[in-house]
């Protein structure tokens, strides 16, 4: 998990974006999330140092076909917050220090659509 190799990055901040994989970076979010998707699919966020946030280390929002693994998030306000997500796949993360009401990984729906809770996974972290 914790790899020496990371690229430094600025926080990322992608909507509308598909079939992409973000991988092996280190990103101080300080106060914007470290990693903030809106509206995208076929995502795969991987062995990336996610540290020092005011908010979220990964906020999702409308996203769907999700895999979160091998990432390492810390001193952030909640560790992964998805809202209105189909098939998220949380697996195989290290999270910790998170702020005092901090939630190490959070699924939420809203609104009168219909989502599928049932198709996002937690595994080993």
């Amino acid at each position: 998990m914790e790899n020496s190799n990371y690229r430094i990055s600025q926080p990322i901040s992608l909507s509308g974006v598909h079939d992409v994989t973000i991988c092996a970076y280190s990103i101080s979010g300080g106060p914007c999330s470290c990693i903030d998707l809106v509206d995208c699919y076929n995502i795969h966020i991987t062995q990336c140092e996610l540290v020092n946030s005011d908010q979220t280390g990964i906020k999702l929002t409308g996203c769907s076909n999700i895999l979160i693994d091998d990432c390492y998030v810390a001193n952030v306000w909640s560790g992964i917050h998805s809202l209105n997500g189909v098939n998220i796949q949380v697996k195989n993360n290290k999270i910790k220090k998170l702020a005092p009401n901090g939630v190490l990984v959070r699924f939420e729906c809203t609104g009168t659509e219909t989502a599928n809770l049932s198709s996002c996974a937690i595994v080993n972290n």
